[in-house]
């Protein structure tokens, strides 16, 4: 089975550098296939990371248009899609700068751990996209990368452009936050 998925993805692979090699030269035909491609694999990241659908689409532009500027570079690295999801990471630290920027006490600012904490302490198994919302925005990106991308940690690793072992830094604390989260709903339902 991973030997059909791996040939598959190698497939799919060579066709996104065809499309690439296509759009270094200008062609729009090219560009919009590949937006096609990655459209909704790009959508659930932006979705998953910032919670907010009413940015998804324009993330989603202005990665493909990094794309289109970094068409060439991007058909020479090592596989397509970890490059193009790098692009896709960069925009979304991107747009939390120019949130925390323009509402310094938005939803969006880390949360320090006792502030975590306390409102997993209050919260009920309805509320448990409100603890995922509080995660910061690294945590999230590494979950999505694992649980719906499959990501390597080596691939985690350079598309958040972090060594391996904050990968695992990631996973872990998402690991002790989600723990701690579940012993307070299972003690509070009995």
């Amino acid at each position: 089975m991973n030997q059909l998925l791996s040939h598959n993805r190698c497939g799919i692979d060579r066709a996104e550098r065809a499309l690439l090699a296509r759009i270094s030269t200008g062609d729009r035909s090219a560009m919009d296939q590949l937006y096609m491609l990655y459209f909704e694999r790009l959508a659930k990241f932006f979705l998953n990371v910032t919670l907010h659908p009413d940015v998804v689409e324009d993330l989603i532009n202005e990665t493909m248009l990094e794309v289109w500027k970094a068409g060439e570079s991007i058909r020479t690295k090592p596989s397509v899609l970890p490059a193009i999801m790098r692009l896709a990471y960069s925009r979304v630290q991107k747009y939390f700068a120019e949130v925390r920027s323009n509402e310094p006490h938005s939803q969006c600012d880390v949360r320090d751990w006792e502030q975590s904490k306390s409102k997993l302490a209050k919260a009920t198994a309805s509320e448990f996209q409100v603890f995922l919302s509080n995660l910061p925005v690294e945590e999230r990106a590494v979950l999505y990368f694992v649980y719906a991308s499959g990501f390597s940690r080596r691939e985690i690793a350079d598309v958040m452009q972090i060594a391996c072992d904050y990968v695992d830094m990631l996973l872990c604390a998402v690991r002790a936050t989600s723990t701690l989260y579940l012993n307070v709903t299972a003690t509070r339902a009995k």
